[in-house]
């Protein structure tokens, strides 16, 4: 049995595009039945998570995810799942309380045993997360799906992702190419250093991350996941007047993802993205290929976040002291040509 088997995508690749999106959410406008003033972070601003004042300075960040299988392991699957759903609430600047699973289940063609390891895994995750699981939701489905709706507090600044500046630098916290290897994984031609490797990316938390983007005294945070890096990176400029510049020989990349790209794999949600984003980026065409992992669609990937360009910060002591890898991978700059400008090397 291999769960990869019974997913028509491999997860977050089966994402909608953001042009698809942008069609359907034309005219859905914030609701003005209620007191609008009460929320801080909502859809009249794309973000990771909605926020709301509840009163007596509480804010609460909430956030839903959910895919189908993204590894044959159903209890690492599991874990994936849980890690990627928090990972938004993190993004916000917010701490998880609170989660309800998602569920979706061939009763006829998986079994039960089965669906428990991959609720294990979720658990396990959420409870080093300190966030309780307190409910959730299961319906029988062609296609099995897994997935939290995960409520938290933000007890400090809200980091929104549309605050880039002059002057900043960019930071990523985890390497790209979860998407390709996903997909070798769905194609049976993965290796198992491969599948580790990418497997123990993906369920990581992007909690420290969190801490290090704190102390770089960030200006805006997003996390990169289904709409790749490229996506997101153009949501956070928005109609802004900057460019950002992305350094290839800086940007972190999973072994063996540049491989199977090499081979031809690449999932058509990665297609969907890289076509929505390229109209927005300067690139040549020897890099075509190294855009293309940058267009790569993520789960459960590293904040990507824009920091002060602050000299007395020493980023080699906040990655040991966290026990985090940080990527310096571009900078803002006042627009010129396009969004995003693809450059091989700062130096």
């Amino acid at each position: 049995m291999r769960l990869t088997e019974y997913s028509h995508g491999a997860g977050w690749a089966c994402k909608l595009s953001q042009k698809e999106l942008a069609q359907v959410l034309t005219h859905f406008k914030q609701q003005n039945n209620s007191d609008t003033s009460k929320i801080l972070v909502g859809l009249d601003s794309p973000d990771d998570g909605g926020v709301i004042d509840i009163g007596n300075g509480i804010r609460v960040v909430q956030t839903v995810d959910f895919f189908t299988p993204i590894l044959d392991n159903p209890f690492d699957w599991g874990k994936v799942a849980a890690a990627n759903a928090l990972s938004d609430i993190y993004a916000m600047g917010g701490t998880p309380i609170s989660s309800l699973q998602l569920v979706s289940w061939p009763r006829e063609d998986l079994s039960f045993e089965i669906l428990s390891e991959v609720l294990k895994g979720g658990l396990e995750i959420m409870q080093s997360a300190g966030c309780n699981i307190i409910g959730g939701h299961s319906i029988d489905d062609k296609e099995p799906k897994y997935g939290f709706a995960v409520t938290g507090i933000i007890n400090d600044a809200i980091y929104k992702k549309r605050n880039l500046q002059v002057g900043d630098k960019l930071f990523l916290t985890k390497p790209l190419g979860s998407g390709i290897i996903s997909s070798a994984i769905k194609k049976n031609i993965a290796s198992e250093k491969a599948i580790s490797e990418v497997t123990e990316v993906m369920t990581t938390l992007n909690d420290k991350a969190l801490e290090a983007a704190k102390e770089l005294n960030a200006n805006a945070i997003t996390d990169v996941t289904g709409f790749v890096l490229l996506g997101h990176l153009i949501e956070m400029i928005g109609d802004s007047e900057v460019t950002v510049n992305i350094y290839l020989d800086n940007v972190p990349v999973i072994e063996h993802a540049k491989e199977y790209l090499n081979n031809g794999v690449y999932s058509s949600g990665s297609k969907r993205n890289f076509d929505s984003a390229k109209e927005n980026i300067i690139y040549s065409d020897d890099q075509e290929s190294f855009v293309k992992i940058l267009s790569d669609a993520q789960t459960s990937g590293g904040l990507l976040i824009s920091a002060p360009n602050d000299n007395s910060i020493d980023l080699d002591d906040i990655s040991d002291r966290l026990g985090l890898n940080i990527w310096e991978i571009g900078d803002i700059v006042s627009r010129y040509k396009n969004k995003v400008n693809i450059i091989n090397s700062k130096w």
